[in-house]
């Protein structure tokens, strides 16, 4: 079970994540989420950074509405999140590495789309899907790249630093 202190803080994450998402809305593929979620998954445990990512996308449905988009976001961030929960022994602290899987994670994001497309509408709708997104997976892993680059340390930092002192 979870304190009211942490459910609080889990739900802050959230709705930080979908303001991140709403303020770069109008770039394509540009976005943070996937260095928020990368953030939190390395100072959270699974279950906490997985409620985060299921409330980010229940926002996110309320927001812009409820589609078959809903239900990938739940398993591609919930992916992310295993992912980094995997491998944030090795990497530590190493913004390249972070930004190289970042990068592998963005070109991918179509590609897992496209399994849930093909899935859900057949094998020619999932290629089609993921071969017609493939300029915005470039843009996506060059952003995702350029700013987990930037960002990592210094907004590492700063979360450590606010959950030491909310707990």
């Amino acid at each position: 079970m979870f304190t009211v202190r942490k459910l609080v803080l889990l739900a802050l994450f959230a709705a930080s994540a979908l303001a991140l998402q709403v303020s770069l809305s109008f770039l394509p593929n540009v976005e943070l989420v996937t260095l928020w979620f990368l953030l939190l998954a390395c100072v959270l445990t699974f279950k906490e950074s997985l409620v985060v990512v299921f409330v980010f996308s229940t926002l996110e449905a309320l927001v812009w509405g409820f589609g078959d988009w809903v239900v990938a976001y739940l398993w591609i961030w919930a992916l992310w999140v295993f992912i980094v929960q995997l491998l944030k022994q090795f990497i530590k602290d190493n913004s390249h590495l972070w930004a190289l899987l970042g990068a592998f994670y963005g070109f991918a994001f179509g590609f897992l789309f496209s399994i849930q497309h093909a899935l859900m509408y057949g094998f020619n709708m999932g290629v089609i899907y993921w071969i017609r997104g493939i300029s915005f997976d470039i843009i996506h892993a060059f952003s995702n790249y350029s700013l987990i680059l930037i960002l990592y340390k210094p907004l590492s930092k700063l979360l450590s630093t606010l959950l030491r002192k909310w707990g």
